[in-house]
C-alpha cells in the first residue's frame, strides 16, 4: 500500500490523476491510499510524515508549491514529492527542494506509469533500509540512511539524525542487530555509528558528521575493520 497525498487546486486535474492512479492499480497490481487537498496551507496543516509519494501543484492560491515543499522539507525529508505544473520551466525550481520528478498537464497516462514506476523501484529499495522507532507513544519511520549514530544514555535510546534527535526504549545491542550490514559499527559500547557520516579517525576519538565520539580500546580494531571495508565496498 502506497500512501498518496495530491495538494492540488484545479478539481478537474485532481479527477484525471485519482482516475490514472486507479487505472496503474488495475494494470501493475498496486494499491494506493489517496487523500487529496485543495490548498497547501491544508495540507500542512498538523502535517504527519506518513505520506510515501506527493503529488504537488506550484500554481495554488494561498501558498505555492514551491514555498510549500520548502516547509515540507524542514518537518519531512525523505518523503517523495512529484510536482505537477502546466510551466516546465517553473519545475526545476522543485529540485532545490529535492523534489523526485515533475508532471506537466495535462496529463499524461503514459508518462505517469513512467514516474510510478521509479516510485515502487525507490520505495521497496527504502523499505529495505527503514527502522521503526517508539518515540514518546508515537512511531517514526526513519531510513538508515538519516541516522549518524544511537547512542545509549541514562537507560534511554537516542537516534542522532540528519533532521534532529528521537528518544526511545531499548538496548543498543538489540539495535545493533537490527542494523547489522547496513554499514553501522559500535565505536564504543555505548555508541554505534553510522559508518557513511565517519569524517575523521584520530588515536581513539572519531568525528561523525560535526561531532567527536570516543572509541573504546576493545571497540578499535573491530570498527577500524568495518570502517574499512565500508569504505573498500
Amino acid at each position: 500500500m502506497i500512501k498518496v497525498a495530491i495538494v492540488e487546486d484545479e478539481i478537474t486535474a485532481v479527477e484525471s490523476l485519482e482516475q490514472m492512479l486507479k487505472r496503474y492499480e488495475k494494470e501493475y497490481d498496486q494499491q494506493f491510499d489517496i487523500k487529496t487537498y485543495q490548498n497547501a496551507v491544508v495540507f500542512l496543516e498538523n502535517y504527519q510524515p506518513n505520506y510515501d509519494l506527493i503529488f504537488m501543484d506550484i500554481q495554488m492560491p494561498h501558498m505555492d508549491g514551491i514555498k510549500a515543499a520548502q516547509k515540507l522539507r524542514v518537518i519531512d525529508q525523505s518523503t517523495i514529492l512529484i510536482f505537477v505544473t502546466n510551466m516546465a520551466n517553473m519545475a526545476i525550481k522543485g529540485y532545490e527542494v529535492q523534489a523526485f520528478d515533475f508532471i506537466v498537464k495535462p496529463l499524461h497516462y503514459e508518462s505517469l506509469v513512467l514516474k510510478l514506476n521509479r516510485v515502487d523501484m525507490r520505495l521497496k529499495s527504502e523499505q529495505m533500509d527503514k527502522v521503526m522507532v517508539q518515540c514518546n507513544g508515537i512511531g517514526i519511520c526513519l531510513t538508515t540512511s538519516e541516522i549518524k549514530y544511537v547512542e545509549v544514555l541514562d537507560h534511554q535510546l537516542i537516534y542522532h539524525t540528519t533532521s534532529g534527535d528521537y528518544q526511545s526504549y531499548g538496548t543498543l545491542s538489540s539495535v545493533g542487530e537490527q542494523l547489522k550490514d547496513k554499514g553501522f559499527s559500535f565505536c564504543k559500547s555505548c555508541y554505534l555509528v553510522n559508518l557513511r557520516f565517519v569524517k575523521r579517525v584520530e588515536k581513539y576519538t572519531v568525528l561523525v558528521e560535526d561531532i567527536e565520539l570516543q572509541i573504546s580500546r576493545p571497540k578499535k580494531k573491530p570498527f577500524m575493520e568495518a570502517l574499512n571495508d565500508y569504505i573498500g565496498s
